[in-house]
């Protein structure tokens, strides 16, 4: 978009939403209703059930890497599933900034005894689940947890097994088609 008038450029700045000038763009927001990870991604406290989820929960692909089998879910579960994870932790919308718009492209949820995150396919390998996740394990060291866990990632789930292993979390517990993994976040006494 070429922009040659200065009030033009002006709208396009104010209508762009980016990360404040005052604001760090950093990991000190807990209570916020958004995190600001850098200039392209935000985290959104979640609010309602968005059309956009649909994208991701009814893709084969990804169900078989979220729960096992291409089963798929309709907007009516994803709604029961958002307010379950909602009462039972913590629920983000990834949002990604993308053309001056950001635009929501996954979820993530963190609760005591789990963590899961969801990218839609076209975001992927663009290290946002990466970004995402180092911020919900710096958020729980703050939180004074000992240990984050991710209670399945399937065995034929090789980018999540590598993004996750490169974050030092490490398979702890077996299950059928699956592992739990986990990350240690305190030092123990004894090293």
């Amino acid at each position: 978009m070429i922009v040659t008038d200065l009030k033009e450029k002006a709208a396009v700045l104010l209508k762009r939403k980016r990360v404040p000038d005052n604001q760090e763009p950093s990991f000190r927001q807990f209570k916020s209703r958004r995190v600001y990870l850098g200039k392209r991604i935000r985290l959104v406290r979640f609010d309602k059930t968005r059309g956009e989820s649909l994208r991701w929960y009814s893709d084969p692909e990804s169900m078989k890497n979220i729960v096992g089998t291409a089963a798929v879910y309709n907007k009516k579960q994803i709604e029961e599933m958002y307010n379950w994870q909602n009462e039972n932790g913590q629920l983000y919308y990834i949002e990604y900034l993308k053309d001056d718009e950001y635009q929501t492209i996954g979820d993530v949820w963190l609760a005591k005894d789990d963590y899961a995150i969801v990218i839609d396919q076209d975001f992927r390998s663009r290290h946002i689940g990466r970004t995402v996740t180092k911020y919900f394990i710096y958020k729980s060291r703050k939180m004074g947890r000992e240990s984050m866990i991710v209670s399945e990632i399937f065995n034929w789930n090789k980018a999540s097994q590598k993004m996750f292993t490169s974050l030092k979390f490490y398979p702890f517990k077996e299950h059928k088609n699956s592992w739990s993994y986990q990350k240690r976040l305190t030092v123990s006494e004894k090293q």
